[in-house]
């Protein structure tokens, strides 16, 4: 992997407000999925070709994935990656992305807050904010480094 694109799902209501019991079925907002292919929109405008999207189980995170995908038409697809489930250590994730993505150039990874903060922090070695829909892109020549963050109130 040469490329890793962290981003936050979009925008959903609360439990309360989307009616449902559980965290992890929090739906997007129409705000949500605006925002995250307006966000997949602009890294194509940037010329970033993600072949593999990898996703967090958590719906709102499914449904930002498809969005995202509708957009940019990775090569891969678009795969659910339970790593990102917003319950295990940046390092742990960090190993599994790059094993799995080992022979992808640029990868899309969408998971929740803290984790998705913690792994940027872990490769980039300074902290974002992470806002809903919000993408940091990171290039791995020869280490780490962040090439760009932005979200839909400060796209690129």
């Amino acid at each position: 992997m040469k490329r890793l694109y962290l981003m936050r799902h979009g925008h959903s209501p609360t439990t309360m407000e989307a009616g449902v019991s559980k965290d992890a079925l929090r739906p997007l907002s129409d705000l949500g999925r605006e925002n995250a292919r307006r966000m997949a929109a602009e890294l194509t405008r940037l010329g970033c070709a993600p072949g593999l999207i990898l996703h967090s189980p958590l719906l709102r995170a499914v449904q930002t994935a498809a969005e995202v995908a509708s957009v940019l038409k990775p090569s891969g697809g678009r795969e659910l990656f339970p790593p990102l489930d917003n319950t295990k250590p940046a390092e742990e994730v960090e190993i599994a992305i790059a094993a799995r993505a080992a022979s992808v150039d640029e990868v899309l990874a969408v998971g929740h807050q803290p984790q998705i903060g913690e792994i940027a922090a872990l490769l980039a070695k300074t902290s974002f904010e992470f806002r809903p829909a919000t993408i940091v892109a990171i290039e791995f020549a020869p280490e780490a480094r962040v090439l760009w963050a932005m979200s839909p109130e400060n796209p690129g």
